[in-house]
């Protein structure tokens, strides 16, 4: 998207040779921070006369000293310090400064609420645009698409609108394709221009009650289906929504002036595990200077808001009941998750998540009404007419954490709409995430801070057409060893831990990135066996051959406890005939759909293999040791493989076998998966070595693991 903007401007003549760091919008530097700020009386009528000494910015609780002041309005900005001192006339318009973006986004939208964005977003456009102001309109489905690039151009703009918000879905998926390429192209033709401008049961009585019992948990069972397929499906709107929205915020940072964000959706749904994220993307906001207007385009809707809360509500009541009144009886799978459904119903209210977007990003949040014409002009008139305030702020340290803003205006009666604050994170690292801060700062420390046990590690796989291997990055945490903080009135403990894996190519250059943050919210009875349990994370990654250095952090941020290792990776280059995978110890295996199993190198017998790091096992009566490797048959060999397996213990030979390979899967993999039981495997460590043969090719791989009685 970038891009897109960049281009875009160019062809109208500016300049934009700025790096981020001197943007003037929320940046945690040394620099100037600029707020825009919307003022309105009791009626809602724009205030256009503050004077400087009625407006107080804090920042995290300080006062700041206001180093600019001034009103923007239209095609001009009135520099209201020098006004107050005997100023003159009105400054010109500056194309950079006073640039205007608008993105239109549409996402999850029924018939009605089409009708409804689509009279809400011509009434925005029917008004006209003024020289400086460009828009854009882009479509959330399952990723972002991009149905107008940003213009100045009505007749372009209205164009889109329409097809956004009539088209089926098949339709506007082709036409954002056919836009994205015809980006790439004019990306391409004008990289020169840009390079020289652009800085870089238990069982019943009667046969009647067993049939009864049978019956209430086929109905549980079912609910259950429904509801844990809801919660998944939350969780995956929730990111698709937000990761869309991120990225037009973020990439939008690159520009200063007036940038709005208008998003017409049928609500926002934030889920538990997305909090995190959800506050993250309103930091990201207000660094990036951009403004959200929230529009529910479902209208009138005020009985049924909170349907899907309170029913979630009652299935938690409900499951939490039966488990203090069935005492003896096996736990249910609704009973094990009743903490996170009573935590999600919380945050349910698809309209209340919206509201505080906005809210939060100096937008408002229009909602509850079948017509938008009016809240949608009053957005065009906070697009044209603001007040730009700026301060230098002092921040000690960029420890990531939350700095409050707040703009207060000394004269009563009025509505402020500003920015409610942002994550204080390094201004020379490329930081998306509040909790990625430490790690990184972690990274940077010699020697590396090693408070907290955990392993890193990439797994080799298949060798790509396009000379690329794929990797699997995968990191494990002991649980044991994170701090749990107890909420008693909920019964529940709470953990958070954050990773972060960096990989460097040979000049020090990140050539990719991975890190998430994991809050855990615990039963209280159920401590005990979530501290036996390891955390385990992959990330699938595909890097061409050569050398890299991996580095990786973990922390514990309830204990403040971090560590980071630092280890060469080398990516040999495939060779020709038959390849072998890395062989991966594994602690369990997941059920995964095919849907998500595509590309996936980990994905057996519609399950995935969760490997792991840690080379010590505990020898159990009727268990072993389970591995999992990938043979890459040669094509053009029409020789079946033979695979050869050698353990020794201590050094010496135990001894060798041969087993048969199975068919090749639709791709050409080979998987296998297979178990050494502990009752032939003594005490001791041990080398297991694979050996792989086809035709006058041969590959080989090998690991190591310790058996304790």
């Amino acid at each position: 998207m970038r891009k897109a903007v960049t281009v875009l401007l160019l062809a109208a003549g500016y300049a934009i040779g700025q790096s981020r760091t001197q943007q003037p919008i929320i940046r945690t530097t040394t620099e100037e921070v600029l707020l825009d700020v919307v003022v309105r009386d009791k009626k809602g009528r724009l205030v256009r006369d503050l004077e400087p000494s009625e407006v107080e910015v804090y920042d995290n609780g300080v006062r700041q000293k206001i180093t600019g002041f001034r009103l923007v309005t239209g095609r001009a900005a009135v520099d209201l310090r020098a006004e107050s001192a005997g100023g003159t006339a009105p400054k010109p318009l500056d194309p950079l400064r006073q640039l205007r973006l608008v993105t239109i986004v549409y996402e999850g939208l029924d018939n009605e609420s089409r009708r409804l964005a689509r009279r809400a977003s011509l009434e925005f456009l029917r008004g006209g645009l003024e020289q400086n102001v460009y828009v854009s309109v882009f479509m959330i489905t399952d990723h972002l698409q991009v149905l107008q690039p940003f213009t100045n151009d009505l007749t372009s703009l209205e164009k889109a609108v329409r097809r956004a918000t009539s088209a089926s879905y098949q339709q506007f998926m082709a036409e954002a394709e056919a836009v994205r390429r015809k980006l790439e192209q004019t990306q391409g033709q004008l990289a020169t221009v840009e390079q020289a401008v652009v800085s870089p049961g238990r069982g019943g009585g009667s046969s009647d009650v067993a049939s009864a019992a049978a019956s209430a948990q086929l109905t549980r069972m079912t609910l259950n289906i429904l509801n844990f397929e809801e919660k998944l499906t939350r969780t995956q709107q929730s990111r698709s929504s937000l990761f869309s929205i991120l990225s037009l915020v973020k990439e939008q940072a690159a520009l200063p002036g007036r940038k709005t964000v208008i998003y017409f959706t049928r609500g926002l749904q934030v889920p538990e595990n997305m909090t995190s994220f959800f506050r993250t993307t309103i930091s990201e906001a207000n660094r990036a200077g951009v403004s959200i207007y929230a529009v529910d385009a479902r209208g009138l809707v005020v009985r049924t808001q909170n349907r899907t809360g309170i029913s979630m509500l009652q299935s938690a009541a409900q499951a939490s009941m039966k488990q203090q009144t069935d005492i003896g009886a096996s736990i249910t799978p609704e009973q094990v998750r009743v903490f996170d459904t009573a935590i999600d119903s919380m945050h349910a209210d698809t309209q209340e998540s919206l509201g505080v977007l906005a809210t939060s990003t100096g937008g408002f949040l229009v909602a509850n009404t079948n017509d938008l014409r009016t809240p949608v002009r009053r957005i065009r008139e906070d697009v044209s007419t603001y007040y730009e305030v700026s301060y230098v702020p002092e921040i000690p340290e960029y420890d990531g954490k939350f700095h409050k803003l707040e703009v207060k205006v000394k004269r009563p009666g009025v509505n402020v709409q500003s920015r409610s604050g942002y994550f204080a994170l390094p201004p020379d690292q490329d930081s998306i995430f509040a909790y990625e801060a430490p790690l990184l700062r972690a990274l940077s420390q010699s020697p590396l801070p090693n408070s907290l046990s955990f392993q890193a590690s990439a797994m080799r796989f298949r060798p790509r057409e396009d000379g690329r291997v794929e990797l699997a990055l995968v990191m494990e945490v002991p649980l044991d060893e994170l701090q749990a903080e107890l909420n008693e009135s909920k019964s529940q403990y709470r953990t958070d831990l954050a990773v972060l894996a960096v990989v460097k190519d040979g000049n020090g250059l990140v050539v990719d990135r991975f890190s998430r943050e994991f809050p855990f919210q615990i039963p209280a009875d159920r401590l005990d066996a979530f501290r036996q349990r390891h955390f385990l994370d992959t990330y699938l990654l595909a890097l061409r051959p050569g050398r890299y250095v991996l580095e990786s952090a973990v922390m514990d941020r309830l204990g403040l406890k971090l560590s980071a290792r630092r280890v060469a990776l080398i990516v040999p280059r495939p060779r020709p005939g038959v390849n072998l995978s890395s062989i991966c110890l594994v602690r369990r295996m997941d059920p995964q759909p095919a849907a998500a199993a595509a590309g996936d190198p980990l994905h057996y017998q519609g399950r995935r293999v969760v490997p792991t790091l840690d080379d010590t096992v505990k020898a159990v009566a009727g268990s072993g040791v389970s591995f999992y490797f990938v043979v890459y048959p040669a094509a053009a060999s029409k020789e079946k493989p033979q695979l050869f397996l050698q353990i020794s213990k201590d050094g010496l030979p135990v001894g060798t076998m041969s087993a048969d390979l199975p068919g090749p899967e639709k791709d050409g993999r080979i998987p296998y998966f297979a178990s050494l039981p502990f009752d032939s495997l003594k005490p001791g460590h041990y080398e297991l070595r694979v050996i792989v043969k086809q035709g006058s090719s041969s590959a080989e791989q090998h690991t190591v693991f310790t058996v304790q009685s």
